[in-house]
This record gives C-alpha cells, sequence and structure tokens, in this order.
C-alpha cells in the first residue's frame, strides 16, 4: 500500500517534466523553423557562393623589348607603387654606350670627308669652267691670226705670180736688147725675196696650226674634266648615304641605350618581380607584373541553378578571407556568356556518348563600388552575396 501511494505522488512530477520537455521540442522547432524559413529567404532573395576571386584587367606583364645585358639595378619589389614613366630596373648600357661612341666617331669622319668632297666639286667647277673660257678664247685668237696669215700668203702669192709674168716680159725684152740687165736682175732679185717671204709664211702657218691643234685640246680636256665632276656628284651622293646609314644607325643605338631603362607603361602597384640585379635580361622576357589597385574587380563563379535574378546591376555585399572583419559592397557588371568549364585546360568530351549531369558554375563579374580596395591582392578568395533583382 505504501508503494502505491509513493507511486502516485510521483506522477504529477513526470508529467511536468514531460510537460517541460515538450514545450522545449516545440519552441526548438519553431526556432528550427524560423531560421530554415530564414535561410530559404534568404537564399531566396541571395544568390551566394563562395567560389569568389579577385581579378583584374590591367594585370601588365613588362619586360625590356630590344635589348639583353646584365641587370645592373631593380628599383621594385613586389607591392611597391610604381606612377606611369617611373624607371623600375636598369641593364648595364656600356656596350651600347660603346657602339654609339664609334658610330660618332665615323659619322664625324664621314662628314669631313663630304665636306672635302664638296670642297673638290666647287674647285673643279671654276677650274673647268676656267680653262674652257681660256682653251676657248686662244683657239678663237689662233683662228683670226690664221685668217691673217692666209690673207696674207695670198697677197704674197699674187706679188710671187706678177713678178713671174714680170720676169718673164723682162727676159723677152732683154733678149730684144730694149731692157737692160740690170733690171731683169731687179726682178729677179724681188722675185726670190717674195717667195722666201711664201716660206716664212708657211713656216708661221705651220706653227699656228701645231698652236691650234693644242688650244683644241685644252678644250677636250676641259670637256673631259667635266666627267670627273659627273664622278665626284656621285661620290658625294655614295658618301650622303653613308651619312643618312650612319645616323640611322646612331640613333637606332641611342634608341637602345634609352631601353636599357625599364620605364612603367602604367601606375599601379608591382604584383611580381620575376628576377633581381645580376640577372640576364633579353628581349620579351618577363621583369615585372604591374596592376592597377583601381580596376580590380570580383569573379563570382555562381551555379546555372542560383542565376535567377543575377543580371547588371545587382547589389552584392562581399567578403574576402584575407580580410574578415572589412565589408566591401558591388554590383553585378556582367553575367559572362559560358561557363567556366569551357575555358577549362581538358573540357569534357561527350563525343562518345557518355555523360554525366554536373551543375555548371558562368563567372559573373563584379565591380567595387565601396571598400578599401588597395588592400586587396589578385586571386584573393572570399564570399559574394548578391541581392536577386525581379523580372
Amino acid at each position: 500500500m505504501m508503494n502505491m501511494a509513493t507511486t502516485m505522488e510521483k506522477k504529477p512530477g513526470n508529467n511536468r517534466g514531460k510537460t517541460m520537455a515538450a514545450v522545449i521540442l516545440i519552441i526548438g522547432a519553431i526556432v528550427l523553423a524560423l531560421f530554415a524559413g530564414r535561410f530559404i529567404h534568404h537564399r531566396m532573395q541571395f544568390a551566394v557562393t563562395d567560389a569568389v576571386f579577385v581579378n583584374s584587367d590591367s594585370l601588365t606583364t613588362i619586360g625590356f623589348d630590344r635589348v639583353d645585358g646584365r641587370i645592373i639595378e631593380m628599383r621594385k619589389k613586389e607591392g611597391d607603387p610604381v606612377t606611369i614613366g617611373e624607371v623600375l630596373a636598369t641593364v648595364d648600357d656600356e656596350p651600347y654606350r660603346l657602339e654609339a661612341e664609334r658610330l660618332s666617331a665615323e659619322l664625324a669622319a664621314a662628314e669631313r670627308e663630304l665636306e672635302g668632297r664638296r670642297l673638290l666639286m666647287d674647285r673643279l667647277r671654276q677650274e673647268i669652267g676656267l680653262n674652257e673660257e681660256i682653251a676657248a678664247s686662244q683657239v678663237k685668237q689662233l683662228g683670226k691670226k690664221e685668217a691673217a696669215l692666209d690673207a696674207k700668203a695670198a697677197a704674197v702669192q699674187a706679188v710671187i705670180d706678177q713678178l713671174g709674168r714680170d720676169q718673164q716680159r723682162m727676159a723677152a725684152l732683154y733678149e730684144a736688147k730694149a731692157v737692160a740687165k740690170r733690171r731683169t736682175e731687179d726682178v729677179g732679185t724681188d722675185l726670190a725675196a717674195r717667195t722666201e717671204e711664201k716660206k716664212a709664211v708657211q713656216q708661221e702657218a705651220a706653227a699656228l696650226q701645231a698652236s691650234q691643234d693644242a688650244a683644241r685640246l685644252q678644250v677636250d680636256l676641259a670637256k673631259t674634266k667635266r666627267l670627273q665632276i659627273k664622278e665626284t656628284e656621285k661620290s658625294i651622293q655614295a658618301q650622303e648615304e653613308k651619312i643618312k646609314g650612319l645616323i640611322a644607325a646612331f640613333t637606332r643605338i641611342e634608341s637602345d641605350r634609352r631601353a636599357c631603362q625599364l620605364v612603367s607603361p602604367a601606375a599601379g602597384r608591382i604584383a611580381k618581380r620575376y628576377a633581381g640585379p645580376g640577372s640576364i635580361a633579353s628581349p620579351k622576357k618577363a621583369i615585372y607584373s604591374l596592376v592597377d589597385p583601381a580596376d580590380i574587380f570580383i569573379i563570382a563563379l555562381l551555379e546555372e541553378n542560383k542565376l535567377k535574378g543575377v543580371v547588371p546591376g545587382a547589389e552584392a555585399t562581399i567578403k574576402i578571407d584575407a580580410y574578415p572583419d572589412l565589408k566591401f559592397t558591388g554590383t553585378v557588371s556582367q553575367v559572362l556568356p559560358a561557363s567556366a568549364a569551357t575555358f577549362a585546360l581538358a573540357p569534357r568530351d561527350l563525343s562518345a556518348g557518355e555523360f554525366t549531369k554536373v551543375a555548371q558554375r558562368i563567372p559573373v563579374r563584379i565591380t567595387f563600388t565601396s571598400g578599401d580596395i588597395s588592400l586587396l591582392s589578385i586571386g584573393l578568395g572570399g564570399e559574394v552575396e548578391i541581392r536577386r533583382k525581379d523580372g
């Protein structure tokens, strides 16, 4: 009887315990339902993914374009800010400097040679012109003298002819005893004198002919020297072309000397340094990678079943794993037209007919609208919540 009484006394306490447990379970279920509802509502309002990467379109790899040699100076390390036009690295320019000095000396010598040839040209033109004038004048004067000698020879010949006739007449008169012998002898003496005069004129004419030949030869020589002028002109042209080539080579080597300094093509920060002092640089070999912090954006890979309402202009909240206490916001700028798998190194081969359905991820580009993006580095990961837009 006592046991039954004890049992009856304990039942109200057990009921209260069961009631409390039921209440707790109901409250837990309600809380769980609230959290589940909130979670479902949140996922309906937001597209969430942790496949997030910091990226940039301005990631630029630079190096020495035309020159090679030993790097003697590296002015920047990774993470350092740079300005446009700032010198980042220097290659030893000694070989280019020596080549520039050699070309400069050769150019100066070539210019002196050209000046000498031009002076020679001027002197030849003056001398040849003067020689032609002198020779032409001599030919003209000798021509006049020849004409005078011809006239004199004709006059002497006329006198000789007349004296010959007079001698014949005087001989006939002398035979007829009509004139004295002296007169016949006087005519003979005059005829002999005129004959000697004719010989002298002929000798003078022969000498004059030799002078004329010499004068004509001088004219021909002057004309021949004009060919020397043409040859000198050609040599001047060749020297001018040589100088042009030397100037082009000197300009090129000076450009190469300037190219021994690696200059930043844009403002930004050093993302990667691929070489150090003492390394050997060569054309197109990477030395630095630059990134513009202002051009940083987010690439979020969303599963295809999460794309509803994710359109350009949709707002996004961004968390970066490296800076968990910082908040960043942005907007969707573009939903890319191809899945990430499209550009995989080993894309899926469906030609055999085998297929396993896999949710594809679509890249979504997000532009930052707030937050200190200067802290971010290319490749950092995080999480993104994109508020879906209606319609």
